[in-house]
């Protein structure tokens, strides 16, 4: 090989070289965590909560992700449609959205949640997020769920607290323990990983 082809083979390995070094040092997608108490964590310390356990889930799938949390206490699907530009950042990646319990504990008609979810999904997917749709269970409002992730294309985990038995829930009975809060997380990175790969 004469020194010129050297040369050239040489240049061509470290820029593959630095070209990976790019590419490694690439920040890890943002998923937002943007919901009512569940989401914040209620009750639990920070790293018991869904956001802390569902940053760790994924890795385990071999992906890496940053995890934030935008989950209010309290908080209502009109009300998360109201804060939605401040809480959920423009660099999310796939923001996975769970609203619904408080507005079925206040009384709201499911019309209303229906219509807010709908405008949720329809922002984000706007600014390029891919989302997660988190519902209910069965019923009525279940349905809605199904309506609204079937007509926006998105994922849906049908369910929030299928496998939170009462055994995993704390001492109001709604909200996850951390081993209930760790089941959350871990049912929902398979989800996550499946969004971030077709977005």
């Amino acid at each position: 090989m004469t020194s010129l082809a050297r040369r050239t083979v040489l240049l061509a390995f470290c820029a593959a070289m630095a070209a990976g070094a790019a590419a490694s040092a690439e920040p890890a997608p943002v998923v937002t965590l943007f919901g009512d108490s569940i989401a914040a964590g209620y009750g639990l310390a920070p790293a018991d909560g869904p956001a802390s356990r569902l940053q760790a889930a994924p890795g385990e799938l071999g992906i890496e992700v940053q995890v934030r949390n935008a989950g209010v206490p309290g908080d209502t699907s009109a009300g998360g449609l109201g804060r939605l530009e401040g809480a959920v950042r423009k660099d999310t990646a796939v923001c996975v959205v769970e609203f619904g319990g408080n507005d079925a504990r206040l009384g709201f008609p499911p019309s209303l949640t229906r219509d807010s979810l709908d405008a949720i999904v329809k922002r984000l997917k706007a600014r390029g997020a891919a989302v997660v749709l988190v519902g209910p269970g069965a019923g009525e409002r279940g349905e809605l769920y199904r309506q609204v992730a079937e007509a926006n294309g998105v994922l849906l985990d049908p369910d929030l607290f299928a496998g939170v038995g009462r055994d995993l829930r704390q001492a109001d009975g709604v909200h996850p323990n951390a081993a209930g809060a760790d089941v959350i997380a871990r049912r929902l990175a398979p989800l996550v990983a499946q969004a971030l790969r077709t977005r």
